[in-house]
């Protein structure tokens, strides 16, 4: 078999459109380097802000969109983002890419209606693999366990929380303090911390910025 037939054999049938959404180009650029040294990866758009890659899914075609989960100067991010993308298009692959942690947001992509999540310091092959496996099996959601891409279906950490803990919670997603909380269920403010505390342990949240991130996102998306 002669050069010009092999090169023809392993070409891709099928180039994955790639649009790129991350507030930090440098970090855009990066992935986008490695995955276009692949001939079935096209990087066809790298973008900085939610309404522009939304303009560019409008005009063009695409097969994924890779966004990130945190977008501090847009309207609208994380898990609401992901949901909007699904309306907009509902047959795109959508990996979400991020310096979140995936203890606290890969569920809620997966019930977002993401294809994968990954965090920012997964090493760039699985990043292109976890794609490529997006769109072989776009029914599936995709994440890192162990060094391998896996097919799963995240468990809620809030599964594990008493109904006690859970109440509490509400309260404090919408804003009031351990002593309004007490108050608000006349319990001591004792017992509320310790629910509290006792919450955050289950889901593996370190310190209150975590939580008020979780609870963003579980109690106000």
């Amino acid at each position: 078999m002669n050069s010009r037939k092999i090169l023809l054999l392993s070409r891709p049938k099928h180039r994955i459109r790639v649009a790129l959404l991350d507030d930090h180009p440098v970090v855009a650029l990066g992935v986008a380097t490695f995955l276009r040294g692949f001939a079935d990866f096209d990087v066809a758009a790298i973008v900085t802000s939610a309404d522009d890659l939304i303009t560019e899914l409008e005009r063009n075609q695409y097969d994924v969109a890779m966004v990130d989960y945190y977008l501090p100067d847009d309207e609208v991010d994380g898990a609401a983002f992901v949901r909007r993308l699904r309306t907009c298009a509902p047959s795109l692959s959508i990996v979400v890419l991020s310096a979140a942690r995936a203890a606290d947001a890969e569920c809620v992509c997966h019930r977002a209606g993401a294809n994968a999540f990954l965090e920012k310091a997964t090493p760039l092959p699985l990043i292109a693999e976890a794609v490529r496996n997006t769109i072989s099996f776009p029914r599936k959601f995709f994440a890192v366990r162990d060094g391998n891409v896996d097919a799963l279906v995240p468990v809620p950490r809030e599964d594990a929380l008493s109904s006690a803990e859970m109440e509490i919670l509400r309260y404090i997603a919408e804003g009031l303090s351990v002593s309004q909380t007490a108050e608000r269920l006349r319990r001591s403010k004792k017992t509320v911390s310790t629910h509290k505390r006792s919450a955050m342990r289950k889901l593996r949240v370190a310190d209150d910025l975590a939580l008020a991130l979780f609870l963003k996102e579980r109690f106000r998306s």
